[in-house]
């Protein structure tokens, strides 16, 4: 995992930390490094992260790229809120209170996923390398 950039911002060096600590403790996620890429912003926070995957290589950096496959937008407290939830074939599980709220989230608009119908399987991937579970 690298975090391209002098000074990464708080998401960024978060982002890196959290990929190099899901691999470590459960090192067969590196499976789900394959070809992609998706931008996650922290629309209260003004910030904008890129996450290029690859085989066995992540690269996160600071802004956005118009050639995402996947475009994550919500809260700071949203973008915790889907890593910390419980998932269910990748994607936020809806028999629990967590799972609930991260699609009541999607459902009014405060979570908004481009390219998740076009790309689903890279969006379950995404979520479970980001996982916390």
């Amino acid at each position: 995992m690298t975090v391209e950039g002098d000074e990464p911002s708080g998401l960024a060096s978060m982002l890196v930390e959290l990929l190099r600590a899901n691999l470590a403790e459960d090192p067969a996620r590196a499976r789900l490094l394959r070809d992609s890429v998706a931008t996650l912003e922290a629309a209260d926070a003004g910030v904008v992260t890129t996450i290029r995957l690859s085989p066995g290589h992540a690269v996160v950096a600071d802004g956005a790229t118009a050639r995402a496959h996947l475009r994550v937008r919500t809260s700071g407290e949203g973008l915790l809120a889907l890593a910390a939830a419980p998932l269910r074939f990748g994607f936020p599980d809806p028999f629990t209170p967590e799972g609930r709220t991260v699609l009541r989230d999607v459902a009014r608009g405060q979570l908004r996923i481009g390219g998740l119908l076009s790309h689903p399987v890279r969006a379950a991937r995404l979520t479970k390398l980001l996982s916390v579970r």
